[in-house]
């Protein structure tokens, strides 16, 4: 592999003839050429493709405009590079596709195609896309369908903070909204893809409560807006992306640890994203810890020497940049020490295979490619199995690499009061929706875990069903027995709903003598008989002096399109048919 930073054509052409770059391109069984600009419009840009097609007529030439460049390690900005990558045996395939807006999911579908009817042996494939202008996360989404075992990785193109507009490209067409594919092929090809955040989360966790598309309207029920003016002062929606660059929502998805920045503020307070997010999905703001960032690439760095990469591709958020200022090179530095080290600052990184591609944000992709068999380390010389911590490029002048060091302390001061606070406020709403007398969830509680079911539902579509159930004849405990005789009675049928439950059954007091039962990945049949087993276990369990207690249970199922005042509705329904027909029954919503 060779990097470039252009200058002029003249320098170009002296770097092209280089001895050591004719030699490695000639003997090629592929060339990849990767060309990242600061500027669309530089009218350099197309004489470069142009330059670079005459010299390397068979090459593959692809590109993205960037929020910044990574040659050699180090970071350019408002440049050109060109980084050169010349295969001994590998096969490298090219597919531009335009995206028409809201045809991701086709325009993926059909670069797969064409990259699947080139042959077998596809191992992996470099992505560049514009997140400005479509959305990325159902991209990503198609490909790992249609790309069955196929390492992806990449970034997305941007503009230097402007967000106006962002181009992938060949040298032969370019697109605004769009996106490149490259795939790879061989035998003896290795690719190892490592990514990494470095967030930590600042605030208290929040619930997003109302979304559309790559919009949140809503973060526990106030205008997303004001959540980022009332923690973080940001008062002037026009210049919004660079005040909240730093500031990304956190989340949790399917195990893995998430980031989402927001670009813009809508005309109705809310904020657009250009990654995905859900309603019910529970959000923290965040801030990087330079410390984190810094170990975590160490770690990778180690991963990757180990690996014995023949070169380092690297696709980082540009907010990394944006954070770490001059102490960014402490980051990608490093890998330079491992193999030559060139690549972009991104709009949102992708990785992964099959259905887990991520789309990612404020995250490091870096990717290690290798056409040679690893070594066993007792074959590596000693010093190859240095760490990669040993090329940090910290000055041993006690002053640099200051700002790092001072902003981790404070992210570190402010996790910690961020801790105590998240204990307290957690107890608290803890204890708000908590039915005092019977210990399990209250209404309130419940309105949110339904809430929350429902939106994992519409997304993963497993099954979900509803209980609601109504204690029999309850009026006649309260007089014949008394309120405090009601009252355990209430106590007991939640004991006894709760026992056996699965850890992510939901149980609750509904109102009154109602109770309810959320069942997670269940369907009718399965659902019924969840039901059943409660209804006999209520009636075989006598209190004293009560005797025994018996209930009507309403059942339904989740259907496509449910809100939860239409699954709450049939559920009552289904309830009081139970009731009608003598109580002490399951029945089941009818389809």
């Amino acid at each position: 592999h060779f990097s470039h930073a252009y200058t002029d054509a003249a320098s170009l052409a002296v770097w092209l003839a280089l001895p050591s770059v004719v030699e490695a391109t000639r003997g090629a069984s592929a060339v990849l050429v990767q060309v990242y600009a600061a500027e669309l419009d530089d009218p350099a840009l197309a004489a470069i493709l142009a330059q670079l097609r005459a010299a390397l007529p068979d090459a593959c030439i692809v590109g993205a405009s960037t929020v910044g460049e990574l040659l050699d390690g180090r970071t350019l900005t408002e440049r050109i590079v060109v980084g050169l990558s010349a295969f001994e045996s590998a096969r490298v395939q090219v597919v531009a596709v335009p995206v028409e807006p809201g045809c991701e999911a086709a325009a993926a579908a059909a670069a797969a195609r064409r990259l699947r009817s080139d042959g077998e042996g596809l191992c992996a494939a470099l992505l560049l896309a514009t997140p400005l202008s479509l959305d990325a996360a159902v991209l990503v989404g198609a490909l790992g369908a249609n790309l069955p075992g196929v390492q992806v990785f990449g970034g997305g193109a941007g503009d230097y903070a402007l967000h106006r507009r962002s181009a992938v490209f060949t040298d032969a067409e370019r697109h605004e909204r769009g996106l490149v594919l490259v795939a790879f092929r061989g035998e003896s090809l290795r690719v190892e893809a490592r990514s990494y955040l470095g967030w930590r989360p600042l605030s208290r966790e929040m619930t997003l409560t109302e979304c559309d598309g790559l919009e949140v309207r809503r973060i526990d029920g106030e205008r997303a807006f004001d959540i980022y003016r009332r923690y973080l002062g940001i008062d002037d929606p026009t210049r919004f992306f660079l005040d909240a660059l730093e500031f990304p929502l956190l989340l949790s998805r399917d195990g893995r640890e998430l980031a989402r920045v927001p670009v813009a503020v809508t005309d109705d307070g809310g904020l657009r994203f250009v990654a995905d997010l859900f309603e019910g999905e529970r959000v923290r703001l965040g801030y990087g810890d330079p410390a984190s960032i810094i170990g975590d690439a160490l770690e990778v760095g180690d991963a990757l020497r180990a690996f014995e990469p023949d070169a380092i591709f690297l696709y980082t958020c540009g907010c990394r940049r944006f954070l770490m200022q001059e102490d960014v090179e402490q980051e990608t530095l490093p890998f330079q020490a491992i193999a030559p080290t060139f690549g972009f600052y991104t709009y949102g990184e992708f990785l992964g295979r099959d259905a887990r591609i991520d789309l990612l944000n404020s995250t490091m992709v870096a990717v290690g490619f290798s056409e040679r068999p690893r070594r066993h380390d007792s074959e590596r010389p000693s010093d190859e199995l240095a760490s990669a911590a040993d090329a940090d490029p910290t000055s041993i002048d006690p002053y640099a690499n200051q700002h790092a060091r001072i902003v981790g302390r404070l992210v570190h001061f402010i996790g910690s009061v961020s801790a105590d606070l998240e204990s307290a406020h957690s107890e608290v709403l803890r204890l708000s929706r908590i039915d005092r007398l019977t210990g399990v969830l209250n209404r309130a509680g419940l309105d949110e875990a339904l809430a929350s079911e429902l939106a994992r539902q519409s997304r993963h579509r497993e099954g979900l069903a509803l209980l609601l159930i109504d204690i029999d004849h309850f009026k006649r405990v309260n007089d014949e027995h008394g309120h405090a005789a009601g009252d355990r009675a209430l106590v007991h049928v939640a004991s006894v709903l709760a026992e056996g439950r699965r850890s992510y059954d939901i149980v609750g007091r509904w109102g009154g003598e109602e109770f309810m039962v959320v069942l997670p990945h269940e369907g009718p049949d399965a659902a019924h008989a969840i039901a059943e087993k409660i209804r006999r276990r209520l009636e075989e369990s006598p209190l004293p002096p009560v005797g025994r207690l018996t209930a009507s249970f309403g059942l339904t199922v989740w259907r496509d399109g449910d809100s939860a005042e239409r699954l709450l509705a049939r559920a009552d329904a289904a309830l009081y048919v139970a009731k009608r027909e003598g109580r002490n029954r399951v029945r089941l919503a009818p389809d």
